[in-house]
């Protein structure tokens, strides 16, 4: 259910973002039905969010991390896993609540990127099997 708005956006996206945007449409729609997900709502969000972000950055509220793994191996990412992991249950033991809160945040990203990295890979299904 393509609008006008959601149409004239779309203008602007290269075809890989526009195919990005349409699995992320479609992976929310399927996680809330209800919440009718659309490009127009979505680049609403994004400005609101960049837009806050921008503030956080200026104001000092925010710290913002972009970490790319891109040419990372998997023993690179296993490896900074256990570091990691051993930096996390040091602010546990050794910090204020605040301080291995604040961590957690930085971490995370990193650590689901990881964990995704880290499962083992599926046997792919063939047609007709």
């Amino acid at each position: 259910m393509s609008t006008e708005k959601d149409s004239m956006l779309r203008v602007r996206l290269t075809k890989m973002q526009s195919d990005e945007l349409d699995a992320i449409i479609g992976e929310l729609q399927a996680q809330m039905p209800e919440a009718s997900v659309t490009t127009s709502s979505i680049a609403r969000y994004a400005l609101e969010k960049y837009v806050s972000d921008h503030i956080a950055k200026r104001d000092g509220t925010k710290i913002f991390i972009e970490i790319s793994t891109a040419d990372a191996t998997e023993e690179d990412i296993k490896n900074l896993y256990d570091l990691i992991s051993k930096l996390f249950d040091e602010t546990k033991e050794n910090y204020s609540p605040m301080v291995n809160y604040m961590v957690g945040e930085i971490l995370e990203p990193v650590m689901m990127k990881m964990a995704s990295l880290m499962k083992p890979k599926k046997p792919e299904v063939r047609d007709g099997e």
